[in-house]
């Protein structure tokens, strides 16, 4: 219940769009059981520009910082069913398995590395200077790597594939095409990181870099510092 009371809490405050430059996924599986993660990270977002009446100008773009809930489920020793519910952005479902290397709780040393696989849409609205009708999908593969040195200390880095659609209606706004739609195919990102703790808690230290190109917009290129803290039990 208390998970679920959760999901519903963030859930409901997503509002926007935004693509995440941090990841802080470890290569690791958790090995069984449940893990729950907070994160500080950073996101890229693009921001509607109606200007002269037009529903195709370039989107300015810009970075922020915000928060995401991330909650795992350990179905096997090397695979993890998980949900990332960021700020204000779109919750994406997924699957993590690992390929090389022992789960979380079995602190071995040595070469760990994992893929995930996720998917996620919203369905919002909201009013500023015009009331806006929104969707948006997203789909996020990811590749990680790391070695443990010790019970206590990991380190990994990462490489990440995204894509993002966003489509809405400008509802009154008079124009004489309300209707809107920006894609982000290729959202290619990189990061390395630090992790420190237990199987029990953890943090996590991490920079990431992302590239990132809406249609009618220029591509851009961003870099975060980021860091969580997880649970497992």
């Amino acid at each position: 219940m208390r998970w679920l009371f959760l999901f519903l809490l963030f859930t409901s405050c997503a509002q926007r769009v935004k693509v995440p430059i941090n990841r802080m996924v470890s290569p690791e599986a958790i090995g069984g059981g449940a893990e729950i993660e907070y994160k500080q990270m950073g996101f890229s977002h693009g921001l509607l520009d109606f200007s002269g009446a037009k529903t195709d100008n370039s989107l300015v773009m810009g970075s922020v910082k915000n928060t995401e809930l991330y909650l795992g489920l350990g179905v096997s020793q090397n695979a993890d069913l998980f949900i990332k519910i960021p700020e204000e952005s779109t919750s994406l479902l997924g699957v993590k398995v690992q390929v090389i290397g022992d789960p979380s709780k079995a602190r071995g040393e040595g070469h760990k590395l994992s893929f995930t696989l996720a998917m996620g849409a919203e369905r919002d609205s909201f009013e500023g200077d015009y009331k806006v009708k929104l969707k948006a999908d997203a789909q996020d593969f990811s590749l990680i790597h790391g070695y443990r040195f010790s019970p206590t200390l990991m380190v990994y880095e990462g490489v990440t594939y995204s894509k993002y659609v966003f489509e809405g209606t400008v509802e009154e706004s008079g124009f004489a095409d309300p209707n809107f739609s920006y894609t982000a195919d290729n959202v290619i990102g990189a990061h390395a990181g630090l992790e420190l703790g237990s199987a029990a808690f953890k943090l996590k230290l991490e920079l990431g870099s992302q590239r990132i190109q809406w249609s009618h917009s220029d591509a851009k290129l961003y870099q975060y510092f980021g860091y969580s803290l997880a649970a497992s039990f």
